[in-house]
Parts: structure tokens; C-alpha cells; sequence
């Protein structure tokens, strides 16, 4: 079991890039927000376009004049058009866009800090001291601060005067022809001291993450350390960072940790691909107007990674990605007391992988949404009602009223086994009943059967004891047959049986079909279908292929959908999505359908139903080789799939064996659309109705409304109470409405 630790949350956080800057951004050393501010500007909101670039441009006015843009070789949309000039959308952002005070509270330091070099390092770093407190002052041998910002032609004066006038907003000194000739004169005076002198002296070596200098309380940065002249971006940068780190040595923290991203650095984003028309700019070298801006930031690819919550209406439903997913189920685990908000998320997951197949770096967060449920049962923080209607389903499954574990009727020893699940006997019976006995009279030694569920239910649920004592009466059932070599009609039970049962060899039916040749039952003639590949085939590329021959063979047209193959969606009921959270589990499979108006072929019955649920339509592949009545192409209610299975059974026994069961509904009931459309959607079922019916005919608990007549009783069957409106008559009893709660009901009635 996946263990949920920091360190594994930290190396699975590390595989979601989401949060990872875009490439412009991460060759920016001072990391402007290139994404965030074309998307202001993109609608013509220039203040928080200039709110964005001022954020980090420490010095705007000199960046945007003189930056030597690497963010445009980094850029992504150059390679369809030109990339996206960012400095004169900085340029447009600050001619049109203003900023709103804001009130800052400075903390006051004790600590005073002393910088050589009034560049443009030199007084990025004084900047930054000053914004934490510090008191700074900065010594320049020239005449006025700036180095060589003041020679430079492209740099108007005032705005050189105007980036300047920021340093007098907090206790920063500036000393002009001041020459310093003794260092340690000043590191006897202040608590640290900054080189960012320029290259008229020899480069002092220093640290390159850190910065510090060979002596104690010395830093240095800029052209002081460089052999010749730096950009502007690296020059701010570099007096930025080095200031970080001489507010950490004062603050006796380490000075490295933490720092991987600072500067320009390769970033891990990966960029979900686009079509973008190919656009290049209309701007000149001048200030753009405001509709030039705005066209110009419209180029914007607003580079992101988006691939799981693209192909995932999870991700969608909860507005956030793996990185983030990720943190609240670890958070959520880790609360002792109190309410555990992620609890829904966690148990709306279908568990499919498909977002490990789309991801760049294969996180799999069904993987860890998996080992949660495992967690929050084993510690009893799983609601009781979360799974409860699907456990008890699976139980009912594997009860006396449909558990079946018959050898052929010609052979105790069978050399197969047919187990076609507990889903395919519930939707389609006669399709079992056809292939069972197209098996049996075409492969040799003999073919039992198995009918019940291989407890993958469980798993999904958490509930590992459950899935256990499954396995164990799977495997006492086949190993009475004398271990026959297992057929299966689903792949979730071959996934399943597989990993359970080492021992056990298991084939698809798809495979024995794909060997022996169809039979003569199968479809002929051309039909297009849209394939979707079940979720536990996501890893079987043999499955798939063998299922697209076997519809090739029978002269279908068989197309792909924009996700199949490895990266097929989930139709909603994997991981018990369909009954933890029935909307989103309509949103999977309306997702599913939505890509194709052509009829869907699928290999998981599951499937089937949800899509027809949705209004498409859908065939099994079962369904093509063995066709059957009209009545099984449609979804099943959940007592028609309860009922479905009693009955094959029943057949079975009788028709093969010559025993006669049980399992007919112990009342006759009569409902209208409405009610039983009610009834689905509250998930009660028929037993369940029957079950209050008969306590209430037999104690005569019940009320009974006079104005309608209605009979209206309630029974508590396991964590659940179930309320039954009624009307006896002559030939059963007519439901008029149900209504089922978890809440203990005291007092007499």
C-alpha cells in the first residue's frame, strides 16, 4: 500500500509542474510575470497589468527601457509567429495603467547594512534591505548614483530620477565620493557589508547561490564578481538576491535554502499543446497604443499545463490539480478532530489512471486517493454511507440468491471455467446465457461457470477485508472445479483476479473469440462505431487490439475518440463515482459520448449502461456476437439488476442442471414511472420496499394517512432507514413514494 508520508507527498507534488512558471517567465532572473500581465492587458486592464510588473521589476521605468528581453527567446508562442514583446506591454502598462497606494507597515531592524556601489545592483540590493527594515548606506566614488544609467542615451532622465525617488521611501543613505580603500573598515562598522562595486577592480570571488564573499559579514554581486558586464534583468536580480541573503545572515537562517528558482532557471512546466494560429506582432520599437497592447497580449498562449483536468471532469468538478489535490487529501487525513471537508473529493475520484496516462510525468492520483480510502477506513474516518449501497450490492452478488459455481454439465473437472462478472449478468443475462453456452460447445474439455463478483467493489471502497474474504470464496470456488483456467467477460475481473490469485490463469473472452473464430450468432454488415476502451484495459494494449479485430471481423467501422487507447475516460463508475457522487459520475460519461454522434462500441458493460443512460448509444461487444431482445439494451434500474441476476441463476440451474432455486421478490409491487424513476434516484430497492411491507403487515407499525389513504411505514435494514408510502391491493402492493435516511428513529408510532 502506498505509504503517505511528507517526504512521498513532496516527490509526488514534484511531478505536477501546474504551478511552474512559463518558460519567458523562468528566463526572467527577475521572474515578471509575463502570463499574468498579457492577461490583463488582453482586456484592456493596464493597472493590473502594471501592478503585476511593478511587483518585480524593483527599478520599472530602467527595466522597461533597457531590458535586453530574454524572455523572448524563451517565449513559446514564437514558434508559431513572433514571440510576444513584453517590454513594451510593460512600457504600455505603466503610460496607462495606475497604481493605488498602499499602505505598507515597515519592520524596524536594528541591524545596519553597508553597500559599495551605487549601480544599478548596488542600489537594487538598498532597495531591498530598506523594504525589510534595514538601515542602509550605499558609498559611490562618483559624483551621483546610477554608475552607468547615467550615460546611457535610451534611458530618459526623469525616469532614471523617478525609479530613484523609490529609495527615499525608507532609511537608505546615499554617500557620494565616497572611495572605499579599506573593507574591513566597514565590516567593523556595520553588521554586513555589500560589494557591487564595477569592473574597475579585480572580480571578487564569491558564492554563487548565497554570495557571500571569503570574509565574515562580506557579500558581493554585480560586476563586482564578473570579468565584464552583466544584463540589466541579472544586474537588479543579483542586488535582490544578494540583499535576501544578507537579511538571512543577519537573521542566522540558512542562506541556500530554498533558493533553486531564484534567477533565470529551466523550467519543468510542461505546456498542454495548442492549435495557435500562427500571429506575428504589429508592434514597432515605440510606445504601442492601447489597442496595439491589447492586440499584442491577445498573442499570449497563456502557456499551462492542463492535460489531466482537460481530459478529467473530476479534476474539473473540484477546481484544482494534482499539486493541490494532493495537499488536501494529506490534510485531510491528518485531522484528529473536526470536520474533514476533503472526505466528498476523496470519494468522487473514479480511481481510473487515466490522469498517470495524460500526465507528462505519470502522476497517478487515483494511486493516492486509493491508499486514503485504505487509511481513512483502517482509522474509521470513512462514512458509513459513503460505499454502503455498492457493498451491499457486491454482497448480494455473492449471496445464496446469485452465487453460482457450477463444472460443466459433461465434465466435473472442466479445463475452463466461464466467470463473466457480476455487471454482465445483471445488464445482459441472456448475452451470458449465449456465450456460456457457445464456450461450452466449442472448447474442448469442458467449461464451468462462476457467477458473482470478483470484489473489486471493495477495493475501490477501502475496504481490504471485504475484498479478502471475496477473493477467498472465489478462489475455494474454482479451486472445487479443479483450477480450470478462468474466462473472463470483464476486464476489471481480469485485472483483479489476476493480481488476487497468483496461481489463477485468467483470459478474456475477447481472446478465446479472437482464437477459436466468432461464432455464427455474431453481427454482419457495416456499421460505424466510436470505441471506448475500458478503464482496466488501460494497461492491456492486447485487450484493446484483439476487441477492435473482433469488430473489424464483423465488418464494423471501428474510429477513436479524441481520448482512447491508454488515455480513455472513465464512464463514471469506476471507483464508485456513480454512487459517492451521482452527478459528477453523469459528467464522466456525458464527457464520454460527447466527442462522437456515432453509436459507441464498449467492452465493460458498465459502460454500456452509462452511455445509454446519457441518451447515447452504445453495445457491448457481447452484445454484437451474441445479440439478444431489445429488453436488455437499456439501462437497468438497480432492482431490474438484482432481479437480472436471481434469474440467471435460476436458468441456469434448471435449464443445465435440473435444480430448482430460489429467489422471486416475496411481494408483487406497482409503480409508476415517476416513483421508479425516485426510487433510482434515492437508490432504494425492491427487496428494500418488500422488507418494510411485510414487518409492517406483520406488527402493524404503520400509519395510515386518511386523506389519501396511503399506508406509510419505515424499517431500519443496516445503517439505513427506509420510509414506504402504499396502497395494498389484491395482486401486491401499489408504491406511491420512498424515501430512505441514516438517523436512528426512537419512540413508538
Amino acid at each position: 500500500m502506498l505509504e503517505l508520508n511528507q517526504q512521498k507527498l513532496h516527490e509526488l507534488e514534484a511531478k505536477c509542474t501546474k504551478e511552474q512558471p512559463p518558460a519567458a517567465m523562468a528566463a526572467c532572473p527577475l521572474h515578471v510575470d509575463c502570463r499574468e500581465i498579457c492577461r490583463a492587458a488582453a482586456v484592456s486592464d493596464f493597472s493590473k497589468a502594471r501592478e503585476l510588473y511593478e511587483k518585480n521589476a524593483v527599478f520599472p521605468g530602467i527595466l522597461s527601457h533597457l531590458c535586453e528581453e530574454p524572455c523572448q527567446s524563451a517565449c513559446i508562442r514564437k514558434e508559431h509567429g513572433d514571440p510576444v514583446s513584453l517590454r513594451l506591454l510593460e512600457c504600455a502598462a505603466q503610460a496607462y495603467g495606475s497604481l493605488k497606494k498602499k499602505r505598507t507597515f515597515l519592520s524596524k531592524r536594528a541591524e545596519k547594512a553597508a553597500i559599495v556601489g551605487a549601480g544599478l545592483t548596488g542600489l537594487a540590493a538598498a532597495l531591498e534591505l530598506g523594504k525589510k527594515g534595514y538601515s542602509v548606506t550605499v558609498l559611490e566614488q562618483a559624483r551621483r548614483p546610477g554608475g552607468f544609467l547615467l550615460t546611457e542615451r535610451r534611458l530618459p532622465r526623469e525616469i532614471l530620477e523617478k525609479d530613484l525617488e523609490r529609495l527615499k521611501e525608507y532609511k537608505i543613505e546615499i554617500h557620494t565620493l565616497n572611495r572605499v580603500d579599506h573593507i574591513e573598515t566597514l565590516t567593523a562598522q556595520y553588521d554586513a557589508v555589500l560589494l557591487a562595486w564595477g569592473l574597475h577592480t579585480p572580480p571578487v570571488h564569491a558564492d554563487t547561490v548565497a554570495f557571500t564573499a571569503d570574509k565574515d559579514k562580506l557579500f558581493a554581486a554585480g560586476d563586482a564578481v564578473k570579468s565584464r558586464s552583466g544584463t540589466i534583468p541579472d544586474a537588479i536580480s543579483e542586488g535582490r538576491r544578494a540583499a535576501i541573503s544578507m537579511d538571512r545572515y543577519l537573521k542566522k537562517v540558512s542562506l541556500t535554502a530554498g533558493r533553486d528558482a531564484e534567477g533565470a532557471f529551466r523550467t519543468t512546466l510542461h505546456v498542454t499543446g495548442k492549435e495557435a494560429e500562427s500571429l506575428n506582432s504589429c508592434l514597432s520599437s515605440g510606445l504601442p497604443s492601447k489597442e496595439e497592447a491589447v492586440q499584442e497580449a491577445s498573442r499570449c498562449l497563456e502557456c499551462t499545463c492542463t492535460d489531466c483536468i482537460d481530459a478529467c471532469a473530476f479534476m474539473r468538478r473540484y477546481k484544482a490539480w494534482p499539486k493541490k489535490y494532493l495537499r488536501e487529501v494529506y490534510n485531510n487525513l491528518a485531522i484528529a478532530m473536526g470536520t474533514r471537508h476533503a472526505n466528498k473529493m476523496i470519494n468522487s475520484c473514479s480511481l481510473c489512471g487515466q490522469c498517470a496516462s495524460v500526465c507528462p510525468h505519470g502522476l497517478d492520483l487515483g494511486q493516492v486517493i486509493q491508499a486514503a480510502r485504505n487509511i481513512m477506513v483502517s482509522q474509521n474516518k470513512m462514512p458509513s454511507s459513503a460505499f454502503e449501497f455498492a457493498l451491499n450490492d457486491l454482497t448480494f452478488s455473492n449471496s445464496e440468491h446469485c452465487f453460482l459455481v457450477k463444472p460443466d454439465p459433461e465434465n466435473a473437472r472442466p479445463s475452463y471455467v466461464y466467470f463473466p462478472g457480476c455487471q454482465l449478468g445483471a445488464s445482459a443475462p441472456e448475452t451470458v446465457w449465449q456465450s456460456y453456452n457457445d464456450l461450452r460447445s466449442r472448447l474442448p474439455g469442458g467449461t464451468g461457470i462462476i457467477l458473482g463478483c470478483c470484489g473489486i467493489m471493495a477495493k475501490w471502497a477501502g475496504r481490504g477485508d471485504i475484498y479478502e474474504e471475496t477473493v477467498l470464496q472465489l478462489k475455494t470456488a474454482w479451486e472445487s472445479l479443479g483450477c480450470p483456467e478462468v474466462i473472463t467477460a470483464c476486464p476489471a475481473c481480469l485485472t483483479s483476479l489476476s493480481e488476487a490469485v497468483s496461481q489463477m490463469h485468467c483470459t478474456g473472452i475477447w481472446e478465446i473469440l479472437h482464437t477459436i473464430g466468432l461464432p455464427g450468432t455474431a453481427h454482419t454488415g457495416n456499421v460505424s462505431l466510436r470505441i471506448h476502451d475500458a478503464c482496466q484495459a488501460r494497461n492491456s494494449p492486447r485487450i484493446r487490439e484483439q476487441v477492435r479485430h473482433l469488430a473489424r471481423s464483423m465488418g464494423c467501422s471501428v474510429s477513436e475518440g479524441l481520448y482512447t487507447g491508454e488515455s480513455s475516460g472513465c464512464c463514471g463508475y469506476g471507483g464508485l463515482t456513480q454512487f459517492s457522487n451521482p452527478s459528477l459520475a453523469d459528467e464522466m460519461a456525458g464527457q464520454c459520448v460527447s466527442d462522437s454522434d456515432s453509436a459507441f462500441l464498449t467492452y465493460c458493460i458498465n459502460c454500456r449502461d452509462r452511455f445509454l443512460r446519457q441518451g447515447a448509444e452504445a453495445y457491448h461487444i457481447l452484445e454484437l456476437i451474441y445479440p439478444s431482445s431489445y429488453e436488455e439494451h437499456r439501462w437497468p434500474s438497480y432492482s431490474v439488476r438484482q432481479q437480472n441476476r436471481m434469474y440467471l441463476k435460476r436458468r441456469l440451474s434448471k435449464e443445465l442442471w435440473g435444480e430448482h432455486t430460489k429467489g422471486e421478490m416475496p411481494l408483487k409491487l406497482f409503480y409508476d414511472s415517476e416513483t421508479a424513476d425516485l426510487l433510482e434516484k434515492r437508490m432504494i430497492l425492491e427487496r428494500d420496499i418488500c422488507s418494510v411491507i411485510e414487518a409492517a403487515e406483520k406488527t402493524r407499525e404503520r400509519i395510515r394517512d386518511a386523506q389519501s389513504g396511503l399506508y406509510i411505514a419505515h424499517k431500519k435494514v443496516g445503517n439505513v432507514t427506509f420510509w414506504v408510502w402504499y396502497l395494498p391491493r389484491e395482486d401486491g402492493y401499489e408504491i406511491r413514494r420512498g424515501y430512505a435516511h441514516r438517523m436512528e428513529i426512537k419512540g413508538d408510532m
